[in-house]
């Protein structure tokens, strides 16, 4: 298949200053605060272009430099039992995972399947080893993508979340992974992966600074988008880092200036896993500033909630460009569902639909039933779900299954400057 890499530049969301050369640049090198890099493509009108693989269909929006292996791609389609059940006229559900019937392939189960591609396109001809630390989801997607394209990568992933790495394939000797043990959580692999990216032969991915992942995540509101024929009225999503929200009201933006798909007035509607909801207390008070827990108290609530990919204690919510912004933009509203709730959606939404959902998924519809509830929503809004990943369960029964085993254990109380040169001396 043909590959199309794409014209670009990159803006600073606080002051304005564009760049033009694109060397894997994460942050504006000018004096302010904290602030996000958008991309700014030069074709302002999206071509699906059916020619190209996988998700490079939409690759006119996707800052892509060199091609790499990629299958999957998200569905959309009109709900009809989920709808009616909650009395919607337009619900549309965007699907990431494995449902054959549907024409579903995304072997990874999940939309962290849309950052690699990009993110690996985007680094070209770097010789370093890509750096990404990962509750689970997002280090199965990379180890499987660079795998597929011989890439180095090192993976550093808390040790809760080593089930999540698993794979239909042997994993390539080029994927490295170190795990945190102990009661770690996501932000203590993040402390680590930004030690050893430090290192001179390492290169940090950039999590949400890196415009390749929050453009790659926006299609799945780009294939949704191009199939209802309008950007929706509302859109639904359980984030953790909140990455997934920024990306959604980016990708509306981008639609609404093509001209061919409406004005937006998409509302984002960002679901938490209740107890841990700092984005929704600090959203709920309209602070900018998400509120301080202590450490203890944070390490509680993320282990009490069933949905862990879902408990980044440092997400992206200040900066200009980040979750604040895009919530107020967008006249967002947040929430924090319980467990019991999440599980109850996520047995509603197999039995309606037929597919069943990964925990951050059942977060989403468990949102989405509270906004039914409490009449948030008109019946005849046009609604776009993000089921992020499902379809696992169906998975796992028709394929075999392979699992990365790490190479390097480092503890918790263990992560400094003195360790991390102690492992790569």
């Amino acid at each position: 298949m043909p590959f199309y890499s794409t014209n670009y530049s990159l803006k600073c969301l606080a002051c304005g200053k564009e760049y033009q050369e694109d060397r894997h640049l994460l942050t504006c090198n000018q004096p302010h605060g904290p602030a996000f890099l958008r991309t700014v493509y030069e074709k302002k009108q999206l071509t699906i272009r059916k020619d190209a693989q996988g998700m490079f269909r939409f690759g006119d929006w996707l800052p892509l430099r060199k091609p790499v292996k990629n299958i999957g791609y998200p569905i959309a389609y009109k709900s009809e039992a989920l709808a009616k059940h909650l009395g919607l006229e337009n619900l549309w559900i965007s699907f990431c995972g494995y449902w054959p019937e549907r024409q579903a392939n995304m072997l990874i189960c999940t939309f962290k399947e849309l950052e690699a591609p990009p993110v690996l396109s985007r680094l070209a001809n770097d010789e370093r080893t890509l750096v990404v630390a990962s509750a689970g989801n997002t280090a199965r997607a990379f180890a499987e993508l660079c795998s597929a394209n011989n890439i180095p990568l090192l993976l550093v992933v808390p040790e809760k979340g080593l089930k999540s790495l698993w794979s239909t394939k042997p994993f390539s000797n080029l994927v490295r992974l170190i795990t945190v043990t102990g009661d770690a959580d996501y932000s203590d692999a993040i402390k680590l992966a930004g030690l050893i990216a430090a290192l001179p032969l390492y290169l940090p991915e950039g999590g949400a600074k890196n415009v390749a992942r929050r453009d790659g995540m926006g299609v799945s509101v780009l294939a949704a988008v191009t199939e209802i024929g309008r950007i929706p009225d509302h859109y639904f999503q359980a984030v953790g880092s909140g990455t997934g929200g920024i990306a959604a009201w980016e990708a509306a933006q981008r639609l609404e200036t093509d001209g061919r798909f409406g004005e937006n007035h998409m509302k984002l509607h960002l679901v938490q896993n209740h107890p841990f909801a700092p984005m929704t207390e600090a959203w709920e008070q309209k602070s900018r500033t998400i509120p301080e827990i202590a450490e203890d108290e944070a390490r509680k609530r993320t282990a009490e909630i069933n949905a862990h990919v879902l408990s980044n204690r440092r997400p992206p919510y200040s900066p200009t460009g980040g979750v604040f912004d895009a919530l107020q933009h967008t006249h967002g509203l947040m929430y924090a569902v319980t467990n019991e709730d999440a599980e109850r959606a996520g047995k509603i939404f197999e039995t309606l639909e037929g597919i069943d959902l990964s925990p951050a998924a059942k977060v989403a519809v468990a949102g989405l039933v509270s906004a039914c509830s409490k009449a948030a929503l008109r019946a005849d809004d046009v609604l776009l779900l993000n089921v992020t990943g499902g379809g696992q369960r169906r998975l796992f029964a028709e394929h075999d299954i392979y699992y990365l085993q790490p190479q390097i254990e480092v503890r918790r109380e263990d992560i400094c400057e003195n360790t991390v040169d102690e492992l790569f001396a």
